[in-house]
């Protein structure tokens, strides 16, 4: 479990540290303010924690991380001083902190001359986690897992993330679906909320990738076993559904292969949950992740819409005691230096007042306006 995300002389940021939620984090901010950054650093120590509890040597660690580091940030000539912040110091660092008070850190040393990327690692107990991109990933797996497209070729043209997540799609088995259904009630109810909002569910048999028409029922001889009841003839091919509906298999598929699970050791990312998707699935989606967290997983959305934003404030439960555990963290441009700045609270009411909620008051007001003919 993270409880604390540092970024120092990092891209845009000069000194943060998000203070984070054991369930839901959710980081809001416009365009360019490093929301992104934020997800991907917190994703890429997870990884160094989990190559050094897999026995890695510290140079096999090192080696990984900065190719990992470079695949997922792919800053300019490829140079690690690329993420160094332009208004500091030639140094940078990254780190999270456990509820432990363990610290697994990235500095990078870099000057004219030679740039170094040093590990420090607590024996930090974590897992990488899985992280969700903005960009939908099914259409990609068929051309890698058919090897028309290779590994190689899949990071050249996309960041890590993306890479990371076709792999985790591909290379898991299956769980027994009847039996994540009926023993696990809120990550089987997740898989019945999807599938009752898209319609039916995505599979994958061998190179067969496809979505099918159905619904999640219940045995007649017993109510409480659930099913996946396939329509007949109601194939269609991932690449003839729409983006928004095969982001949602993504997660289908995630919870099917165990990538998705109840370990409070590996985080699940998702940078703009909204992008692609209309917005009556929004609430579904907050829903499907407020679930996911009361499960044991701790999650990081980041996100610049409103309508998600709103949703995870109405379906919360704010039960003091036994209530979900949201923290919104605001990051924001100073309009006169361009720093970012960081405020965060566990009140939507107070970090609402940004950028995001302020455009859709504007628009409100012109609307008025018309109406009114002011």
């Amino acid at each position: 479990m993270i409880s604390k995300i540092t970024l120092e002389n990092f891209s845009a940021f000069e000194n943060i540290s998000l203070d984070c939620s054991s369930q839901i984090n959710v980081i809001v901010g416009e365009n360019s303010s490093g929301k992104t950054q934020v997800l991907k650093a917190a994703y890429l120590l997870g990884k160094a924690s989990e190559l050094k509890s897999q026995g890695k040597s510290d140079s096999q660690i090192s080696a990984q991380i900065k190719s990992s580091f470079l695949g997922m940030f792919k800053p300019r000539s490829r140079r690690l001083g690329g993420v160094v912040n332009r208004n500091a110091p030639q140094n940078s660092r990254i780190a999270i902190d456990d509820a432990y008070g363990l610290t697994n850190e990235i500095k990078i040393e870099n000057n004219k001359s030679t740039e170094t990327l040093n590990i420090l690692n607590d024996s930090f107990d974590a897992e990488a986690g899985v992280f969700i991109p903005t960009k939908e990933v099914l259409t990609l797996l068929p051309a890698l897992e058919s090897e028309i497209v290779d590994e190689k070729q899949l990071r050249a043209l996309f960041d890590e993330t993306v890479v990371d997540l076709c792999l985790a799609l591909l290379k898991k088995e299956l769980l027994d679906e009847k039996e994540l259904l009926n023993q696990d009630q809120r990550l089987g109810g997740v898989l019945k909320l999807l599938c009752k909002n898209i319609k039916g569910q995505y599979r994958y048999r061998g190179n067969d990738h496809y979505f099918v028409a159905g619904d999640y029922q219940q045995y007649r001889d017993n109510s409480n076993e659930f099913w996946f009841k396939p329509i007949p003839d109601s194939e269609l091919s991932t690449m003839m559904t729409a983006e928004g509906y095969r982001k949602i298999g993504m997660i289908q598929q995630l919870i099917l292969n165990g990538a998705i699970n109840n370990s409070s050791k590996s985080p699940l990312y998702w940078d703009e949950p909204e992008s692609n998707l209309n917005p009556k699935l929004m609430k579904m989606i907050v829903k499907s992740l407020l679930e996911i967290s009361r499960n044991g997983k701790q999650v990081f959305v980041a996100t610049h819409d409103y309508a998600l934003l709103k949703w995870f404030d109405l379906l919360a439960n704010k039960d003091e005691k036994h209530g979900d555990s949201i923290r919104y963290h605001l990051l924001k441009k100073d309009p006169d230096s361009q720093k970012i700045l960081y405020e965060h609270s566990d009140d939507y009411s107070v970090i609402s007042k940004s950028c995001i909620s302020d455009t859709y008051a504007e628009i409100y007001d012109a609307d008025v306006e018309r109406a009114l003919a002011i």
